[in-house]
């Protein structure tokens, strides 16, 4: 026997689901019926039908209501009649509880003349169960998918790529320009490191005699991000430098000044070494080898790092990745040849050259039943179920778009890799529906669960679709088993499916921003607290009369209800925003999240304008103790509060930073004649860059110490040490 169901289609008669929607009518009523006792019932309801005959799905559901009315059941019969209603306005009209936020979102993603319906079965691709989850917003794609489906001509439906890191030179240089150019042009974005350049002032074999440095290259490639035009958008880019690269200070500094690099995001690799050199207030050299020269700067460890805390205080740049965690902690770790040094421009997607990922999120706002009541509790089942359908689904797209990358070399790593990134949205949310305050001991625990039961049941899915399809051709399970993530992560049964069959996708969890779909299905970004909970509006009527409106946030406006209070009486934990919470437990999520995501997650620590720049540097320290993968600051006005603004229209820098001086030695080795220089560069940074002075190294003839540059003079370094003599 089968069940036709509305679109024609058949699938096997099952039961169980009659049962299941039996008892949730039951309960909807109070009624404490048991799955048994419902299984039972829908027996007796389905004893005449006739094993070699199908069946439509309204006749089933035609006889549950007719044997709730027949057994004296009519609270319940009301409840499952209410019930097929809400499913029948469901499908009929999707979606019709967005507001005009959501719709305006929404709407960059639409083929002209598609309504909400049409737009769900056309991401759906002709799947059923796909158009079911999207329906009640259980999960949804990333917004490239959801642009490229369907679509007919050179459109990616991956959001993430990472290009080859440009060499030493000019070819090189130029060939990756050309690279993230053709990738704009499909709608994808790139990230590269630039750490193989060699530094500004290095000696170079042509008519220059010296290059001009990073930046430059740097400037370049966010032209051509800012000048390759896609849909209504410009691409996007995340340029990185490593800690121990001499260019380092130019690049940490660059976007103080508001007209460089205007195309790309920043962020520093910071390495262990270099971390634990803070820690242990040490100092830290940055180097580079040419063919010419052995070039090293050397300054205290801590400087460098007050250095980053300055600049991303004041102007909410730069990031940074840890970048040995990024390598040490996913599925490929003990592969030879897979090591990271850049990642997609979120920051969520740590990838190997032209690697590229299809990302989606699950909603975990939608699986909580008796929402912010006493009683609320977790459909753990149905989230099983969706990341499943999510991981198939994903891994489907790589097939379905797979010709649909701008180089060869991303089509082959396509195939070779097969890389997936399933995330999640509506942290926030569940987090007042299940009434766990926002990084409490309580939802923790309920995270590490969560998480944990996300990458085994995302894990055990690539496993059995690698048993049907085939696994990714470099899948080797001695490898896999014996990285860092995979033994803390993985279960024994979900191993023994791996041991197996092998996988499909060599990655399979990232946490992604989130910004557009998660608006459109009305949840808080990512893993994020909210930003805030409400923020106002003005409205100006036709007649010009103008007046103030607070609008609030979804989730708390149904708690305060569920209350019986007014938003603007919930208790404090249920108004933990970005802006309240402390650094440690905001890190306390991301680091409990992190154990099960093998990629990467894009997160911002969003902080009052009081913070100090010792508070971000507290960040930073502490997000690496934590294994955290990366961190990124955001201080309220600073330069660029632009991007997100607060409640308020005051955007004034109310605590500007001081500007630290840092002092840093140079040796500059010609390896070719032996000639050694030595300098101390006085480093003066200001809020738009920093003013170098750099004096050829002399030691203090009272105490031997080093000489250098203040106010005009010439001074010793040592200060028990009074020496000083006159510049000019």
């Amino acid at each position: 026997m089968h069940v036709i169901k509305r679109n024609g289609k058949t699938e096997a008669f099952d039961l169980a689901k009659i049962a299941n929607a039996m008892l949730k009518a039951y309960r909807e009523v109070g009624i404490s019926f048991t799955y048994e006792d419902c299984l039972e019932q829908a027996q007796t309801i389905t004893k005449d039908y006739a094993e070699d005959e199908d069946i439509s799905i309204e006749q089933i559901q035609d006889d549950v209501e007719r044997y709730l009315m027949r057994t004296g059941e009519f609270d319940t019969a009301k409840a499952y009649i209410k019930y097929r209603e809400r499913q029948k306005e469901d499908r009929e009209n999707p979606w019709s509880d967005n507001d005009d936020r959501q719709d305006m979102v929404l709407s960059k993603y639409l083929i002209q003349g598609e309504d909400k319906k049409d737009f769900i079965k056309r991401i759906a691709f002709g799947k059923p169960s796909l158009e079911k989850i999207f329906r009640r917003k259980e999960a949804i794609f990333g917004g490239r998918n959801l642009y490229a489906i369907g679509r007919e001509g050179n459109i990616t439906g991956s959001n993430c790529y990472v290009t080859q890191d440009p060499e030493d030179s000019l070819e090189s240089i130029y060939k990756v320009d050309y690279q993230i150019a053709r990738t704009y042009s499909y709608g994808g974005g790139q990230g590269m490191n630039l750490s193989k350049i060699r530094p500004k002032g290095a000696k170079v074999n042509n008519s220059s005699n010296t290059t001009p440095g990073v930046m430059v290259f740097a400037e370049k490639y966010s032209h051509t991000t800012l000048n390759t035009q896609q849909d209504n958008r410009r691409g996007a880019l995340m340029l990185v430098l490593n800690i121990d690269h001499p260019d380092i200070i130019d690049f940490i500094t660059t976007k103080l000044d508001l007209n460089k690099i205007n195309g790309a995001n920043i962020s520093i690799a910071l390495k262990d070494d270099f971390m634990q050199a803070v820690e242990e207030d040490a100092k830290w050299k940055m180097r580079f080898k040419t063919p010419y020269e052995d070039i090293e700067k050397t300054l205290p460890a801590r400087d460098l790092l007050e250095l980053i805390g300055y600049a991303a205080h004041t102007m909410g740049d730069p990031g940074v990745i840890f970048i040995d965690r990024m390598n040490d902690y996913h599925f490929l770790s003990e592969y030879d040849e897979i090591r990271f040094s850049a990642t997609n421009p979120c920051g969520e997607q740590p990838l190997i050259a032209h690697g590229s990922c299809n990302l989606g999120s699950i909603n975990l706002n939608a699986f909580v039943r008796n929402a912010f009541k006493e009683n609320a509790t977790y459909d753990f089942e149905r989230f099983d179920y969706v990341v499943s359908e999510m991981i198939i689904a994903l891994d489907e797209l790589l097939t379905m778009l797979g010709d649909r990358h701008a180089l060869p070399e991303q089509q082959a790593h396509v195939k070779k890799y097969r890389e997936i990134g399933l995330g999640v949205m509506g942290m926030a949310d569940v987090a007042l529906s299940m009434r766990l305050p926002y990084g409490s001991p309580e939802f923790l625990d309920f995270l590490d669960v969560l998480m944990r039961r996300m990458i085994n049941v995302a894990a055990r899915t690539t496993a059995l679709q690698a048993k049907e399809l085939g696994k990714f051709p470099e899948f080797d399970y001695e490898k896999v088993a014996a990285s860092k993530f995979y033994k803390t992560a993985i279960d024994p049964e979900t191993d023994d499916l791996i041991k197996t069959y092998g996988m499909r996708n060599s990655r399979l969890l990232s946490i992604a921003p989130t910004g557009s779909i998660s608006n459109i299905l009305g949840v808080s970004g990512g893993v994020e607290p909210f930003y805030q909970m409400n923020y106002t509006r003005r409205i100006v009527s036709m007649f010009d009369e103008e007046k103030t409106i607070t609008v609030w946030e979804k989730t708390p406006v149904a708690l305060a209800k569920a209350m019986n209070i007014k938003p603007d009486k919930l208790p404090d934990w249920a108004l933990i925003t970005s802006q309240n919470i402390s650094f440690e437990d905001r890190a306390n999520v991301q680091s409990t999240i992190q154990k099960y995501v093998d990629t990467a997650i894009s997160s911002t620590f969003n902080l009052a304008n009081s913070a100090s720049v010792k508070d971000v540097m507290d960040i930073y320290t502490t997000a690496w103790k934590k294994g955290l993968k990366g961190a990124t600051v955001f201080r309220d006005r600073c330069a660029k509060i632009g991007i997100l603004a607060g409640v308020t229209d005051q955007t004034e820098d109310l605590n500007p930073a001081t500007p630290p001086k840092l002092f840093v030695e140079e040796k500059w080795e010609n390896t070719v004649s032996g000639e050694v220089r030595e300098y101390v560069t006085t480093i003066n940074v200001h809020p738009g860059g920093y003013v170098p002075e750099k004096i050829e190294r002399e030691l203090c003839p009272l105490c031997g110490s080093v000489l250098i540059k203040r106010q005009g003079c010439i001074q010793c370094n040592n200060p028990e040490c009074d020496y000083e003599k006159c510049a000019i």
